[in-house]
């Protein structure tokens, strides 16, 4: 069958090379359009309770929030003309525009256009609110209170708060009285407030976009933001003592934007950008690689078929509506290194007839012969190697094995019909690849001589990097990971630098009657619970010290009374709050009659590894405890934690615990393939000596040389199983073949390594040069993905060079 193929290709080599060409450049092209898709949908499945509750909350409340750091003394901040500076900036970035109004040109005109904001919570929108609903309330006082009891009323008020004189953004003894905590030393705010107002240094304002915006949307948006509070151009409609000045421009403050979409989109566009830059360089190591080591005409047609196959992958993705994703990009290294290695064993066995003497169409047609079953095994076996992956609890794992799964089918049709086409046309030049190397020759000779204690030494290796592999380091702190020259980075740092926080995790509730008192009562003594294991507790509690800040929550509004007051008291009390403050916590509508619904409650962590947020979460969690229990919630309210910290934590501890057993799994995918391809255990089990020893040599080598995982890295445990297969099988396979001719061990190993051993060679080290480049990269994600990628290839290829033929060479002796 596979010459067959081969003869037909040679047949029709021209429209054959002009198709495959074309397919392959319209893919590219299409595969260039690719979007990336860093959504929870890529990290946990859609059926999880935390993915159901994070899409829930981004339904009801938007985005994560976008923070709009305020640096500045707090007092400078709200008792000065900056507070109507911020009002404007809030006005700006809500994208409401009173009727009426003409919005501020530039950023702000477009984002009342594009309007792409859920919602903005901001110091001075708060005041401005606080300022409004206590005229409203002192409005009603004055119809309805008797005289001498208002003013019994005001007296207490101005003894328990401070406030002495009419509330008025313009009065700086009602604005302190709201806002800082009179009991502390001057200008600490209220710890309560501290989501607004993090410590006397510092305000934010908090913007959640929309949840439907595309990904291109949602870019646009922050730029607009970015844009908004960076604008430096003095307005006529922003005046300050009579002269125009730029709308949002502190006196003794400045702005820094940060926040979990922020960092999202900035480092995935400085990855793709770094990552852009080095795959050139690589292709461009690869061909020079390649020309070096593989003596043959057309030197880079395994080069241009390897990057045709990936091209017509990734076009495939395309095709059928899918996106990169952070696992897809680690795809590259081990499609390019096994098409790379199919079409240079193909064309060196070409080379091989050629030697022989044969034609064009008869040499491709015994190329296809000799080589073809052997390479089409290689290919089903890491096929079925990388079909394992279905089995990962991670959806973006699962989408990566599919990827390579097509990309190797692909690579493979590829190689069988461009290799023959291509050499039809230039007659082969009978040399193949250069001689095994001196080195080669030494290994390969050690093994033939001492075969038992190669294995030996080779096994115990492989138990010890087993052994030291479930110590390996993992780095999940995107600061870590990300370039740290970003903006985006540095504005993370400065916010957690400043107030203590970067990130928000939230707790949504769903109750059946969020105005019930014994709900808001949990919720008030959760919310306390959680901030006293988190540090956040004591008589002057701190966000900078503290792991947990307290954020908004609706038992905020009547926690101090809600044991006291009555379900309909609530409702009243809930009646009378704007709709601004409620609708940043609730779904609640009070005054629509229905007072189920759900409520958020939010926590400010800090920026830290996965596995540190990961436990973080759990201890949170343990608060809930179970609905009707002492300490839990009420019967009939549900409650679940929310948000991309969540999700990105469990999807850690799914890739982390999954990794190993995945790669058992794979193993044995990988044997019951050979055993139904040879129906011979010897014939299966003799190619997954090498594998094996091999995915026990990489953790040690990243265990001793202190090469940390990271989300790119972590799926790579496939390459170690794919290449070693890839190698192990074609070089056995040539060796049974050799064995058949009736030459002895030796001269069958050694003429097995020389021919398809140096084809083997020059593909692996073309790999290994071209993502040596990621070394150079100052991206830490890259830099290791790089340093990881290098050495799987370097010890699968170590496998076979010693391992196999020692263990040849031993079962031949045991015979």
């Amino acid at each position: 069958m596979f010459a067959r193929v081969a003869a037909w290709a040679v047949r029709h080599a021209r429209p054959v090379l002009a198709i495959s060409i074309a397919i392959a450049v319209a893919a590219g092209i299409g595969a260039m359009s690719l979007s990336t898709d860093a959504a929870p949908s890529t990290l946990i499945d859609s059926d999880a309770p935390s993915y159901r509750a994070t899409q829930q909350v981004r339904e009801a409340f938007g985005e994560e929030p976008v923070v709009v750091l305020v640096e500045g003394d707090l007092q400078q901040l709200v008792l000065t003309p900056n507070l109507g500076r911020l009002l404007r900036l809030e006005g700006c970035l809500s994208g409401k525009v009173p009727a009426g109004v003409q919005p501020i040109p530039g950023a702000c005109a477009e984002l009342a256009k594009l309007n792409p904001v859920e919602s903005v919570n901001g110091p001075a929108t708060f005041l401005n609110e606080a300022v409004i609903q206590i005229d409203r309330q002192l409005s009603h006082l004055v119809k309805t209170v008797p005289r001498d009891q208002l003013r019994q009323f005001l007296l207490e008020v101005a003894a328990r708060y401070g406030i002495t004189s009419a509330p008025s953004l313009n009065n700086p003894e009602f604005l302190a009285a709201v806002v800082f905590d009179l009991r502390r030393s001057r200008g600490t705010p209220k710890a309560r407030l501290s989501y607004l107002f993090p410590n006397r240094r510092t305000a934010q304002i908090i913007v959640r976009l929309r949840p439907d915006l595309s990904a291109a949307q949602q870019r646009r948006a922050i730029e607009l933001i970015r844009d908004a509070v960076a604008d430096p151009t003095p307005r006529q409609a922003c005046r300050f003592k009579g002269r125009p000045e730029p709308c949002f421009a502190l006196h003794g403050g400045r702005y820094v934007v940060s926040g979990v979409p922020v960092v999202v989109n900035g480092v995935a566009a400085a990855l793709q950008n770094a990552l852009a830059i080095l795959l050139a360089a690589a292709l461009v190591v690869m061909a020079l690689t390649l020309i070096a080591v593989f003596r043959a005409r057309l030197r880079l047609l395994p080069l241009a078929i390897a990057l045709g196959a990936a091209a017509l992958s990734f076009g495939l993705l395309r095709l059928v509506g899918g996106s990169l994703t952070m696992a897809s990009i680690a795809v590259l290294p081990i499609l390019i290194g096994l098409v790379v290695d199919y079409a240079i064993q193909l064309q060196a066995r070409v080379e091989e007839a050629a030697q022989e003497g044969l034609g064009s169409l008869d040499a491709a047609q015994a190329a296809a012969r000799r080589g073809g079953p052997a390479i089409a095994t290689a290919c089903l076996a890491t096929a079925a190697g990388f079909a394992v992956l279905q089995l990962s609890p991670v959806p973006m794992v699962r989408g990566f094995g599919v990827l390579l799964i097509a990309g190797i089918l692909l690579g493979f049709a590829l190689a069988l019909i461009v290799v023959p086409a291509a050499l039809s046309l230039r007659s082969p030049t009978g040399r193949g690849g250069r001689p095994f190397p001196p080195l080669g020759q030494r290994l390969l000779d050690l093994a033939l001589r001492h075969p038992q204690r190669v294995l030996a030494v080779g096994g115990l290796l492989a138990v010890a990097g087993w052994g030291v592999g479930t110590q390996l380091s993992t780095v999940t702190d995107i600061r870590e990971l990300a370039p740290q020259n970003a903006r985006e980075v540095r504005d993370l740092n400065e916010l957690q630098d400043a107030t203590g926080v970067s990130g928000t995790l939230d707790v949504s509730v769903h109750a059946p009657d969020l105005t019930d008192p014994a709900t808001l009562r949990w919720m008030a003594t959760f919310k306390r619970r959680v901030l006293r294991t988190g540090g956040f507790s004591g008589p002057e509690p701190s966000c900078l010290s503290a792991e947990i800040c307290p954020g908004p929550a609706l038992s905020d509004f009547v926690a101090s009374g809600s044991g006291a007051l009555k379900r309909g008291q609530i409702r009243d009390a809930f009646e009378e709050l704007p709709a601004y403050d409620l609708e940043q916590v609730a779904t609640l509508d009070p005054k629509t009659g229905q007072p189920g619904g759900l409520t958020l409650l939010s926590f400010g962590i800090r920026a830290q590894s996965l596995e540190a947020q990961q436990r973080l979460i759990e201890r949170v969690r343990g608060e809930i405890g179970d609905p009707g229990s002492p300490g839990g919630p009420p019967p009939g309210v549900a409650v679940e934690l929310a948000g991309l910290p969540v999700i990105a934590a469990a999807a850690a501890s799914d890739l982390s615990a999954s990794r190993y057993w995945l790669t058992l799994a794979g193993l044995a995918a990988v044997l019951l393939v050979l055993a139904a391809v040879y129906r011979s255990p010897r014939r299966a089990l003799l190619p997954l000596v090498p594998v094996l020893f091999a995915t026990g040599w990489s953790a040690l080598v990243l265990w001793v040389s202190g090469v940390p995982l990271n989300p790119m890295s972590a799926a790579l445990g496939a390459l170690t199983v794919a290449i070693a297969t890839e190698f192990s099988v074609i070089l056995t396979a040539r060796f049974d073949e050799e064995r058949s001719g009736g030459r002895s061990l030796a001269e069958a190993l050694r003429r097995s390594y020389s021919r398809t051993g140096a084809a083997v060679l020059a593909s692996a080290i073309t790999a290994i040069a071209g993502f040596a480049v990621l070394i150079v990269s100052d991206v830490g994600m890259l830099r290791d993905f790089g340093l990881v990628t290098v050495l799987d290839l370097g010890v699968a290829l170590l496998g076979v060079m010693i391992v196999l033929p020692a263990a040849l060479a031993w079962e031949e002796a045991r015979r």
